[in-house]
Formats: C-alpha cells, structure tokens, sequence
C-alpha cells in the first residue's frame, strides 16, 4: 500500500500539469484588446502562475485594457510558468521588444511599457498602480510615443 501511495501523488500532479498545459487557457492580461493599426507602445506583461503579484497586477490591468481598444496599444504576455523557452524569446522578437526581453526573462510581477519603434522602456507597471494610475500611465506612454513619431517624421 505504501508503494501505491507513493506513485499516486505524482501522477495526479503530472495529470494535473498536462491539462493546464493544453486546455488553451486565455491570457488574464485581455488578448481581446489589440489596436488594429500599427501600436506604438507594447504593454508586455512577465508573469507566471505561481507569482503572487501577477495574481494581484493581471485582473486590475485586465479591467484596464478595454479602455485602450482604440489606442496604438497592444498588450502582450510572456508567461514563465513553464520556465524560460524559446518560444517566449521568439514571441518577444515578433512584437518588436526582443532587444529588452534578455533583461528581464524569467523575472515576473510587472509590465513595461515600451516605445516599439525606439525600443525604450517608457514606464513599468507593478502592484503598486491602482487601476486609476495604470491607466494615467499607459495613457501618458502612448503620448510620448506619439510625440516621438510626430518629432521623427518630416
């Protein structure tokens, strides 16, 4: 019977994992809201299942996000929980922020706002932003970008 017990937990816990990994789990972060013109900033979040603060910081910038569906904002997740991949690195790559992404791989709980034709960090978002000042703070990185597009074209 002892041996039997020994072999039932991890099974239960490998079972467990493989449904997580497959059952197409949407992203607390809003996927849903994606400018449809050429976004200026990229909102990545770094986050994981087991992080405290991502359980804090993704529902409050979840209610966020649907206040920038018409802004040239695209919010993006890089999730650790599975640890670091390449996958993660190809997807930062893809939506322009691969020169950051080696900064801050595997480290989770925030957000960066980032300027995606100069590749700055224009702002961070943490738990301690209420949704009130992550709003104010993605408004005010998508201004900059904009100025700095405005500077930049003739």
């Amino acid at each position: 019977m002892k041996r039997v017990k020994n072999y039932i937990f991890p099974a239960i816990l490998i079972f467990g994992i493989a449904i997580f990994a497959v059952s197409g789990r949407t992203s607390a972060v809003g996927a849903d809201y994606q400018y449809s013109g050429k976004p200026e900033i990229v909102a990545a979040t770094f986050s994981s299942a087991w992080c405290s603060s991502c359980k804090i910081l993704k529902p409050r910038l979840a209610a966020v996000i649907p206040d920038f569906v018409d802004q040239p904002v695209k919010f993006v997740e890089f999730d650790f929980t599975f640890g670091q991949s390449k996958d993660i690195e190809e997807q930062a790559n893809a939506e322009g922020v691969g020169e950051i992404y080696p900064q801050f791989k595997g480290a989770t709980g925030f957000t960066l706002l980032i300027d995606r034709d100069t590749g700055e960090i224009v702002d961070s978002l943490t738990i301690n932003h209420s949704k009130k000042a992550m709003r104010a703070a993605i408004a005010q990185a998508v201004a900059i970008a904009e100025r700095n597009v405005t500077v930049d074209e003739p």
